[in-house]
């Protein structure tokens, strides 16, 4: 999560700097034309938007020269007041020099005037809005980050204070974990011991562990990391390279402490996070209002077929092994909590109803799963969400299993379609799949298999 909070800081920081050219020529033009405090005049609205779109250009390109679109450059002004003018005198200036050897349209001077005046003034408000976010989440205890640090020597430390420290999204540093071999003094936080390593998410509910390992013990990295896999969430290791040396992509500085990731994960991305999170929201919402006839049609089916609810209720773990409980029409007969939860369905399986073969067989037995979209527990492409019970077992019999936790579990995914669904096939090979999805993914892929899925797997031969 620290390099999703950089981006989506960065992204929203970005898109608000970007639309104050916009804003600031559209009041502009409103005080201009339409208040009635200055004469009438004839008002050519495409002048004014090409006028506003080479602006908006022209000021992206002023804002990436000052840096003001950067999270540390923003902390480190003052008042803002001087480099909020100088950006406004940048972008003015080239764009009055631009009109005079323009002469395509007439641009009123007035409106020019209070266009630069209003992007000032919008600049300023945006440089001290985001300042005055960037105060309130540091004395936000309660929405920090929770993070784990592997090691308890001076490097973990250090660590530990620039995550709880950092200007911008400080970090809870929830427990410290021993290395093997490393003694377990008394910290501020509770130190675990290497074989207590489920309990950083189990008991302390971390979303991050910090591997700050010693230059000496470095060739311990590759066994470390394989021990850490079969925790569901992010690793990062700190990297103690000295003041000023900065290697970019997989290296990231997170204010002042070098990060790697050891894998790239699609959650810490602005497109995972914000753009696939609106899609399942847009997409939910439709698929919801178009097959609302059909699920009521089934309700009635259900209950007139047998005893019992119409929905099945069944705990499921997703994103950073966050536990959720998913919804499903029931397809089996009354049964008890036990041996729903700990058994896996069997082709000709005598608990599954008459009505129920047909909803296992077509998959609409999975459209109430969009209500847990809606919810935020599920997205509509990712990973099947397994039952509690199987990853438990999974995670010490499966390589790279508890992996496919890093992204959230979907209604469908790139296993599904490619035939790897019901309990007769591989969980390996299932993860193969699970783990192609989530090095490759892109907005373009899920659409991808949200149309295979459509086309191909409505159906599929190993729904039973």
């Amino acid at each position: 999560m620290t390099r999703r909070s950089i981006n989506i800081i960065q992204f929203w920081l970005k898109v608000g700097l970007f639309l104050v050219p916009a804003v600031a020529f559209y009041m502009a033009a409103y005080l201009r034309f339409k208040s009635g405090y200055f004469a009438e005049a004839e008002f050519d609205s495409r002048a004014y938007t090409n006028l506003t779109i080479s602006i908006t250009l022209l000021w992206a390109l002023v804002v990436q020269h000052l840096r003001l679109n950067r999270i540390e450059r923003l902390l480190s002004l003052q008042t803002g007041v001087i480099t909020a003018l100088e950006a406004t005198a940048y972008c003015g200036l080239f764009a009055m020099a631009g009109l005079f050897f323009y002469r395509g349209a007439s641009i009123a001077r007035w409106v020019m005037f209070l266009g630069c005046v209003f992007i000032f003034f919008l600049t300023l408000i945006m440089i001290h809005l985001f300042r005055g976010v960037a105060h309130i989440m540091r004395g936000a205890v309660s929405g920090r980050f929770r993070v784990a640090v592997l090691g308890t020597d001076e490097l973990a430390l250090r660590a530990a204070g620039h995550l709880a420290r950092n200007p911008m999204t400080p970090c809870q540093v929830a427990c410290f974990v021993a290395l093997p071999g490393q003694p377990s003094p008394a910290l501020e936080a509770p130190v675990l011991a290497w074989n207590h390593l489920n309990d950083v998410v189990e008991l302390f509910q971390c979303k991050e562990i910090v591997v700050a390992l010693p230059l000496e013990r470095l060739g311990e990295t590759q066994a470390l990391l394989e021990s850490l896999q079969q925790l569901c969430i992010p690793a990062r290791v700190v990297l103690d390279l000295g003041r000023g040396m900065f290697v970019p992509d997989r290296i990231f500085d997170f204010y002042g402490l070098s990060l790697l990731d050891v894998r790239p994960y699609a959650i810490d991305t602005v497109g995972y996070a914000v753009g696939k999170r609106i899609f399942d929201i847009v997409f939910s919402v439709l698929a919801l209002a178009v097959t609302m006839p059909l699920m009521l049609l089934i309700a009635i089916l259900i209950k007139l077929g047998s005893r019992g609810p119409v929905f099945f209720r069944q705990e499921r773990v997703s994103l950073n092994g966050k536990r959720f409980t998913m919804l499903k029409f029931r397809t089996m007969a009354m049964q008890d909590h036990q041996s729903c939860n700990t058994r896996h369905t069997a082709r000709g399986d005598p608990r599954i109803t008459r009505i129920g073969h047909l909803l296992r067989h077509s998959s609409l037995d999975e459209l109430p799963q969009f209500l847990n979209v809606l919810k935020g527990d599920m997205s509509v492409v990712g990973p099947r969400p397994e039952l509690t019970f199987f990853v438990q077992k999974f995670r010490t019999e499966v390589p790279a299993y508890m992996a496919r936790h890093n992204v959230k579990c979907g209604i469908t995914g790139w296993a599904q379609v490619n035939g790897l669904r019901g309990s007769t096939t591989s969980i390996a090979d299932r993860i193969q799949y699970d783990l192609y999805y989530m090095r490759n993914w892109s907005m373009i892929f899920d659409l991808k298999i949200i149309l295979l899925t459509l086309f191909n797997g409505v159906a599929a031969r190993n729904a039973f």
